[in-house]
C-alpha cells in the first residue's frame, strides 16, 4: 500500500470515526433521555392512578357505610330477617339502593354468606356466597377488585365490606364502583404510556411500575389471586424516534466520506508528489550514477530530506573511488583464497584413493591393482573436475548452465571417492527424482564441499555420511532436495550462527571458504540451503534446486 494512500485512508478515518461516534453518541443519549422522561411518566401516571383508585375505594367505604347503617336502624329489615315479614321489600332493597347510592355492586349477606338481597343479580338472592365478603376482607386495606356475574354477562369492580348487627346477629354488605377502563384510559395523558390490567397470578412483590390488587374470581369461585395494572412505555415512539436519527446519519455518513475523501486525495496528493520525486531520483541511483541532484529550497521537513539526500550523494561521490580501490586489491587476495580452496576440495577424492591404494599395498599387494581398477574412475573424474576449474577460474567468470544434471550419477561417484575403512558412506536416492536443472560442475562443487564438510565433522573417527534425494512436495514449482547428514559432533548455537560467514571455520587447516562458497553456487543455480544440527549428533545440509 502506498504512502498516499495510507494518508488518504488516515485523513478519511479522522473524519469518519467521530462522525460515527457523535451519531452513536447522540442516538445512545437520546434514547437515555426518552426512557428516563418515559419512566418519570410512570411514575407520575402511577401516582395519578393510585390516587384515583383511593378515591374510588373511599368512596364506596363511605356508601355502603351509609348503607349499612340505614339498615341497622330500619324496622322493615329488623323484621325482614327475624319474623320473616317485609321478604318482598328485602328482596327489592338492593336493586332499588344501587343506583341511588351510585354503586355497581350491592349485596347484603348474613353471618353464614346467605346472600339476603343483591342489587347487581337479582337471582343471587338466598344462594350461600361466604367467599366473596371473606376474599375482600382477607385482602389489603379491605379492598378487592371481584369479577361478578351480573344480568348482561360480567363485571368488574372495586369493592369493600362493611358490617352491621341487628338483634344480636351480624349481617355483611358487599358494595364497589365498577372497574373502567375507559375512565383509566382517560387518565393516560397522551399516546407514550399505555395502561393494561392483568388478571390472575400468585401474589408477589410490588412492582415500581405497576399497581397490584387483590383479585377475587366471583363467578369462577377461584381462590384469591393478584390483578396488576401496568404501565408501559409505547415502544413505538422511541423507535421512531431512533429511525429518524438513523435516516440522518445514513445522508450525513455518505456526504462526509465523500468529502473527505475528495479532501484526503487533495492533500495526499500535495505531499506525496514531492516523495515521489524523490523517491524515483533515488531509484535511479547506482554506483555507476551519482550525478542526481536532490537539493531544494522548500524549508519544510520534505526539503529537509532533499538537501540530506544531497549530502549523502556527495558522500557516496567521494567514498566510491576508495571503495573501487578497496575492492581492486581484495580481489585478488579472494580469488586467491577461493581458487586454493576448490583445489583442495578437487584434491581431497585423490589424497583418499592414494590412501586407499597405500593401504591396499601394505596390507594386500595381491589386490593393488583389482583396488586401482576399482578407484580409478575417482581418480579420473577428479583430474576432470580439476581440469574444468581451471578453466572457469580462466574465464573469470563463466555463464552457468542451467541444463539437465544427473544428481544421482554424481552422487554415486563422490560417494565413491569419498568412502575409507573408517566412512561409511550411503546414498539414498528417489527413482523419480535423479536430475536437477544446474550446471554440472557447479553442482559437483557444491557436493563435493558438503560431502567433504561431511567427512571432516566426523574428526577421523569411525562414522556414517547419508547422501539422501526426494521430490519437495507442495512446492510452487518441482524442486529436488539433496540432504547430506553426517554422525560428527554437531555444531553449537554459536558456530551454527558462524557457520556461512566468509573465512569462519573450526578447522586448523581450514580456510573458511567451504559453506560460503556453497551458499553463494546454490543462490547462482537459483536453490536454497538450510542447516539442521544436534551437537554430539550430527548435522544435515539440505539444499533444495529447480527438477529437471
Amino acid at each position: 500500500m502506498s504512502f498516499r494512500t495510507r494518508l488518504a485512508l488516515a485523513l478519511i478515518a479522522a473524519a469518519i470515526v467521530p462522525l460515527a461516534v457523535l451519531g452513536f453518541g447522540v442516538r445512545r443519549e437520546l434514547t437515555a433521555r426518552v426512557e428516563q422522561q418515559a419512566a418519570d411518566r410512570r411514575q407520575a401516571l402511577l401516582a395519578v392512578l393510585k390516587a384515583d383508585l383511593a378515591n374510588q375505594f373511599s368512596l364506596v367505604r363511605s356508601r355502603i357505610h351509609s348503607l349499612a347503617a340505614g339498615l341497622a336502624a330500619d324496622n322493615r329489615f329488623r323484621l325482614a330477617v327475624r319474623e320473616g315479614g317485609e321478604r318482598r321489600w328485602l328482596l327489592d332493597w338492593a336493586p332499588e339502593a344501587m343506583p341511588a347510592s351510585g354503586l355497581a355492586v350491592l349485596r347484603v349477606q348474613d353471618a353464614e354468606g346467605r346472600v339476603l338481597s343483591s342489587g347487581h343479580f337479582r337471582n343471587e338472592f338466598d344462594r350461600l356466597d361466604p367467599e366473596l365478603p371473606a376474599a375482600i376482607v382477607s385482602a389489603h386495606a379491605g379492598e378487592a377488585l371481584v369479577r361478578l356475574r351480573s344480568p348482561d354477562g360480567e363485571l368488574l369492580a372495586l369493592a369493600v365490606v362493611d358490617s352491621f348487627r341487628v338483634s344480636g346477629r351480624s349481617y355483611r354488605i358487599v358494595g364497589g364502583l365498577p372497574f373502567d377502563s375507559t375512565r383509566v384510559t382517560a387518565l393516560v395523558p397522551s399516546n407514550e404510556l399505555m395502561v393494561s390490567l392483568e388478571l390472575g397470578g400468585a401474589p408477589a412483590d410490588a412492582d415500581p411500575e405497576e399497581i397490584g390488587l387483590t383479585y377475587y374470581d366471583g363467578m369462577a369461585g377461584g381462590p384469591v389471586s393478584t390483578a396488576r395494572l401496568v404501565v408501559r412505555h409505547n415502544p413505538a415512539l422511541l423507535r421512531d424516534l431512533q429511525r429518524g436519527v438513523n435516516r440522518w446519519m445514513a445522508v450525513a455518513a455518505p456526504l462526509t466520506l465523500l468529502l473527505a475523501l475528495a479532501l484526503a486525495m487533495s492533500l495526499a496528493s500535495r505531499v506525496s508528489r514531492p516523495l515521489a520525486e524523490l523517491a524515483e531520483k533515488t531509484s535511479r541511483l547506482d554506483l555507476d550514477r551519482l550525478n542526481e541532484d536532490f537539493s531544494s529550497e522548500r524549508d519544510d521537513e520534505i526539503g529537509a530530506l532533499g538537501n540530506l539526500l544531497a549530502a549523502m550523494t556527495n558522500r557516496l561521490r567521494a567514498s566510491t573511488t576508495r571503495l573501487r580501490d578497496a575492492e581492486r586489491r581484495a580481489a585478488t587476495g579472494e580469488l586467491a583464497r577461493q581458487i586454493n580452496h576448490d583445489v583442495k576440495n578437487g584434491l581431497a577424492p585423490i589424497r583418499h584413493v592414494l590412501r586407499h591404494l597405500a593401504d591396499t599395498a601394505a596390507k594386500s599387494p595381491e589386490r593393488l591393482a583389482a583396488v586401482f581398477g576399482e578407484r580409478r574412475a575417482t581418480l579420473e573424474s577428479s583430474v576432470s573436475y580439476l581440469e574444468d576449474l581451471a578453466r572457469n577460474y580462466a574465464r573469470l567468470a563463466p555463464a552457468l548452465d542451467h541444463g539437465p544434471s544427473d544428481l544421482a550419477a554424481l552422487l554415486e561417484e563422490v560417494a565413491r571417492g569419498a568412502r575409507t575403512d573408517a566412512v561409511e558412506i550411503a546414498v539414498r536416492l528417489e527413482p523419480e527424482v535423479t536430475r536437477v536443472r544446474a550446471d554440472a560442475v557447479v553442482l559437483r562443487r557444491i557436493v563435493e564441499n558438503l560431502v567433504s564438510n561431511a567427512v571432516d565433522a566426523l574428526e577421523g573417527r569411525p562414522g556414517r555420511v547419508t547422501l539422501t534425494t526426494e521430490p519437495v512436495r507442495g512446492a510452487a514449482e518441482p524442486l529436488v532436495r539433496l540432504a547430506v547428514a553426517d554422525t560428527g559432533r554437531g555444531m553449537s548455537a554459536e558456530e551454527l550462527r558462524r557457520a556461512f560467514d566468509d573465512f569462519q571455520t573450526t578447522k586448523p587447516s581450514g580456510t573458511g571458504l567451504g559453506l560460503s562458497v556453497v551458499r553463494r553456487l546454490v543462490g547462482d543455480l537459483g536453490g536454497s540451503l538450510r542447516v539442521e544440527t544436534r551437537p554430539g549428533q550430527g548435522s544435515t545440509f539440505s539444499v533444495e534446486l529447480p527438477a529437471a
